[in-house]
């Protein structure tokens, strides 16, 4: 009987590690299957914004370039920041170790200034100093407990100057290391502005062409159906797909949103956009350049890439057809199918897309329909910008 239990408990444990197992490689095809059919769908954007005029294709390389910098020098802030925490905290273990090093020689140093007021045959002063052979057996112990205490504070200051030099090597390593990458977040930052004065050229160009040909209207009704096709593939391609695992639905969070960046919201959802006769789909909230964007609520990473008349984009998938867009970024963080909460760090503050002034072009969509973003999220209710 007890065999059958110990048979069947071990039946059950390896069904549940074998489901587990399955259920694991099912999630990895499917994320696959998503990153591939996504990434068709971006080929076939870049080989159109490619057949585009050589301002928009210089355009496109140059923002996304100088989002890769940017996040480079995001990176290396970072690395510098935890260097000097590292600097902080052996300069602090220094202090503690030479204070031991200190008391450890006052106590040796009162040790050896006995140990000279006995002379150098102490052991035998004590033998030939006493008649009684109690007094003498009890001072031959103190004794050994004497010599015993002061070799082992010789042996801990040893250990202590050791710790203090180990320390030292960790320090200059410490030192070495930050000054690397200081000197790598210097030459990111020369290449950040340089490259930033060669957008503005080309910004300034690509208007001139744009105004000299009359194109500014169909500029704009172009970049407002490649922005609609590609919500309306990757709407298709999310029904496929198992839905955002959430506790909460998002239809659910309806006015209870924070903005992804605190700043100075637009309020343009429904104005017109001159001189077209298209409106606005969504919000602008201008901010300072590089700070973070944040997601507004769980769900998936759906697009990453740079878009035209959106720059560097990114889109989430939410669950339930809603859609949340984030446009204008200097830099993304997120990549396709990576998985985020309300909170985290998508990108940064930036102009990208040929925009003059910094901010992020916020959307919300349900079924590929815009939504007021105004309605979602609430008047007071900000993520922090750092």
């Amino acid at each position: 009987m007890r065999f059958s239990i110990l048979l069947f408990i071990s039946f059950i444990l390896a069904f549940g590690c074998n489901a587990g197992a399955s259920e694991k490689i099912e999630k990895q095809k499917q994320l696959t299957q998503l990153k591939t059919k996504i990434d068709k769908l971006r080929k076939t954007i870049e080989v159109k914004e490619n057949s585009r005029s050589s301002y928009n294709r210089q355009l496109r390389k140059i923002e996304k370039q100088i989002g890769a910098i940017s996040n480079k020098i995001r990176k290396s802030s970072q690395s510098i920041k935890s260097s000097k925490r590292e600097l902080s905290r052996l300069g602090k273990n220094k202090k503690r170790i030479q204070n031991d090093i200190s008391t450890h020689n006052q106590q040796l140093s009162e040790q050896l200034h006995t140990a000279y007021t006995l002379g150098n045959q102490e052991q035998v002063k004590l033998l030939f100093s006493q008649q009684n052979a109690d007094n003498l057996q009890r001072n031959l112990i103190y004794y050994e407990y004497f010599s015993n205490y002061r070799l082992k504070q010789i042996q801990a200051s040893t250990k202590h100057f050791d710790r203090l030099i180990k320390n030292e090597n960790k320090i200059k390593l410490a030192k070495k290391g930050l000054e690397k990458v200081l000197n790598q977040q210097q030459k990111q930052k020369s290449s950040l502005g340089s490259d930033r004065s060669k957008r503005k050229k080309i910004v300034f160009n690509l208007e001139k062409q744009l105004k000299k040909q009359g194109k500014f209207l169909t500029r704009l009704e172009d970049d407002e159906k490649n922005l609609t096709q590609l919500i309306d593939s990757l709407t298709e391609i999310f029904i496929q797909t198992k839905p955002a695992q959430s506790t909460q639905r998002f239809s659910s969070l309806k006015g209870k949103l924070s903005w992804p960046v605190k700043g100075k919201v637009k309020k343009l959802y429904g104005r017109l956009k001159p001189p077209s006769n298209l409106r606005w789909q969504g919000v602008i909230i201008q901010a300072k350049r590089g700070n973070n964007v944040r997601a507004v609520s769980h769900g998936r990473v759906a697009f990453s890439d740079w878009l035209r008349g959106m720059g560097n984009l990114i889109i989430i998938n939410h669950g339930d057809g809603y859609l949340s867009l984030y446009g204008h970024n200097e830099s993304l963080f997120k990549a396709t199918g990576e998985w985020v909460e309300a909170g985290d760090i998508i990108g940064s503050i930036g102009n990208s897309g040929g925009q003059s002034k910094n901010g992020v072009y916020f959307e919300i969509r349900k079924k590929s329909k815009p939504q007021n973003p105004t309605r979602w999220c609430k008047a007071s209710n900000w993520f922090s910008s750092i």
